[in-house]
């Protein structure tokens, strides 16, 4: 059984890394699991929203701006996740054995987490998804899997503009 699990961050080149490990989990037997990591970031640009131990006459206020701050970081979790069902849903219909994981925390942690737990067989991502100054403050996802996995890594250019 060929087990393949698929990291996507929704940026253009997502479109490319999804038609790849389609292409790879054809056949009987395959499973394909789609994931998506989302940043801690939303979460804590909410929680520094948030002001404790302040008397009250100095936090009253801002009850407006953490309540838009919680409700866009939920926006944006339910956004992604619907991307995610839509993805795994498309797949299904293509005849693919395919399962939709929505992640928090740190990307490469836990996509190798993942894949370790689900015993798979290979890793498909994107060569770069993000902006170039992003990868030179966050470092690349995709590099540090490649620096600590245990199964194969296949790495998907992105589409020619």
């Amino acid at each position: 059984m060929k087990k393949i699990l698929v990291a996507v961050d929704f940026s253009k080149n997502t479109e490319g890394v999804v038609e790849q490990a389609s292409a790879l989990a054809q056949g009987p037997g395959a499973k394909l699991w789609i994931v998506h990591v989302t940043s801690d970031a939303l979460q804590r640009a909410y929680e520094s929203t948030q002001f404790y131990g302040f008397a009250p006459e100095f936090s009253s206020g801002l009850d407006g701006d953490v309540e838009m701050a919680r409700d866009l970081c939920a926006q944006e979790y339910m956004r992604e996740h619907e991307s995610l069902l839509n993805l795994s849903s498309k797949m299904r219909q293509d005849g693919i054995d395919a399962q939709a994981m929505l992640l928090k925390g740190e990307a490469a942690d836990l996509i190798l987490e993942k894949a370790e737990d689900l015993d798979i067989d290979v890793i498909v991502m994107g060569s770069h998804g993000h902006s170039l100054l992003r990868k030179v403050l966050l470092g690349s996802v995709t590099e540090e899997v490649l620096r600590k996995t245990f199964c194969s890594v296949l790495i998907v250019p992105p589409l020619p503009e």
